[in-house]
């Protein structure tokens, strides 16, 4: 490959270029991070207290849905103000967003602290304070560090607009690997705390977008700098018009992994939640993968449907598709090489079943093909069709779990999202032909 012929051609797509490449590089060592870091958390806390912590991590995922769509709507609307070289619009937009998170988690946190005595944590998660001691407190502080994170977390969505996703992934990659040199460290110096556990994995992330703050508004970006003279009520709607659908479409999606751990947890056991996040572990490299190709397209699509440049599009979705059939191959070879992998990955500590390793690659294979086209939906920002097909996926869920659970096992469980995804592939599809070739009307159009 010519690597000056490589990066030759249209600014959006040369940036592109250049981002997935050195997303790669990062998402290579978040990859080898992420890999690491379970051998080493079960190395501190025992199988039982792992999946404990991996069923509650999973609902404390809901607080990121409760910035009601805004940072994916700044994303949008920044995009569309950078592709107009609008930048005090955009300093509007940056610091309506981060002002309102402030608002919001201000008012989750009052929340949670008013209601948390009146939860038993030990009866949602199916265990007793003779197995995890304080759990309210464990639960209460990793509560309180989440949501100081998702105030800062929007800090990525503006690099995201600029179409400059491997800094988004640099900062998450340095947020993992800060968290297994801190559990490594307690590995050697202490013995195994649940709460350590949560304290670690929730604060690593804040200290690094406290860290990218002054960098991002004081150096990089000054002109688009949070302030509130900029903090703007007229262009909430804006914001909200757009973010109300991501929001929707983010919670919908976090209600079917939190469900999935709390049901694997409540029908066979928090020991068994531990195999399953294992299994998808694994294969979500991949999602890994093809979300570093995917995250430059959204907000180069907002570019290139604000300049009216439907070409660039269709161009780009014949390649995503060719990288789409390569993966599917590489997920059936990760399936018939699974049992082999986990020897070496995590020994025989845990036992995951060919069949789970079979169902899981069937789930991702079904996620990623979705993706691809999503991705292109979201920054066109045509997400109805979406919504409310992710709304119905989250209610059959329940019902289709519960009947595949106890026929199946925790194998049925995963085979319920597969199925349920398999949906949003066929709907997404439709909906971006119909558009791509101006065809889409009604709600195939909003």
């Amino acid at each position: 490959m010519n690597l000056k012929t490589f990066f030759k051609g249209e600014e959006r797509s040369v940036k592109a270029k250049k981002n997935i490449i050195a997303s790669f590089l990062i998402k290579g060592v978040d990859s080898i991070v992420y890999l690491l870091i379970v051998p080493v958390t079960l190395g501190y806390l025992n199988q039982y207290e792992y999946g404990i912590w991996l069923t509650l991590s999973s609902i404390l995922m809901w607080i990121n849905s409760f910035d009601i769509g805004l940072g994916n709507g700044m994303r949008n609307r920044l995009a569309e103000a950078v592709a107009n070289n609008d930048r005090q619009l955009g300093r509007i937009y940056v610091s309506t967003t981060f002002f309102m998170l402030i608002l919001l988690m201000g008012v989750l946190i009052v929340i949670g602290s008013v209601f948390e005595p009146f939860l038993d944590w030990y009866s949602i998660l199916n265990t007793t304070p003779k197995q995890v001691a304080h759990l309210d407190e464990i639960v209460y502080v990793a509560f309180a560090i989440f949501c100081l994170n998702f105030i800062f977390k929007f800090i990525g969505n503006v690099y995201l607009a600029m179409q400059l996703p491997a800094i988004n992934n640099f900062m998450i990659v340095s947020g993992h690997l800060l968290s297994l040199i801190v559990i490594y460290i307690l590995t050697r110096t202490t013995s195994g705390s649940l709460f350590w556990v949560a304290v670690v994995y929730s604060g690593s992330p804040l200290i690094i977008y406290l860290a990218a703050y002054p960098i991002t508004f004081f150096k990089v970006y000054p002109y688009l700098s949070p302030s509130i003279r900029y903090c703007k009520k007229s262009h909430l709607r804006e914001l909200f018009n757009i973010g109300l659908q991501f929001f929707i479409l983010q919670l919908s999606g976090i209600l079917l992994f939190t469900v999935a751990n709390l049901f694997i947890s409540h029908m066979f056991g928090p020991e068994q939640v531990t195999p399953y996040n294992i299994a998808y572990r694994y294969f979500s490299v991949i999602l890994m993968a093809i979300n570093l190709i995917l995250a430059p397209m959204w907000s180069a699509t907002t570019d290139a449907y604000a300049k009216g440049d439907i070409d660039w599009i269709k161009r780009i979705m014949t390649t995503i598709r060719k990288v789409m059939l390569i993966v599917t191959m590489c997920i059936g070879i990760m399936v018939l090489i699974s049992e082999f992998i986990y020897r070496i990955w995590i020994g025989s500590e845990v036992h995951i079943p060919f069949m789970m390793s079979l169902i899981m690659g069937l789930y991702v294979c079904i996620q990623i093909w979705s993706l691809s086209y999503s991705s292109i939906l979201n920054g066109l920002g045509k997400l109805r069709i979406q919504t409310i097909n992710t709304v119905i996926m989250a209610i059959c869920f329940y019902p289709l779990s519960y009947i595949l659970g106890i026929k199946l096992g925790v194998i049925g469980i995963v085979l319920s999202l597969a199925v349920l995804n398999l949906s949003g592939l066929i709907i997404n599809r439709i909906q971006y032909l119909k558009i791509i070739n101006n065809r889409a009307d009604g709600m195939w159009n909003k």
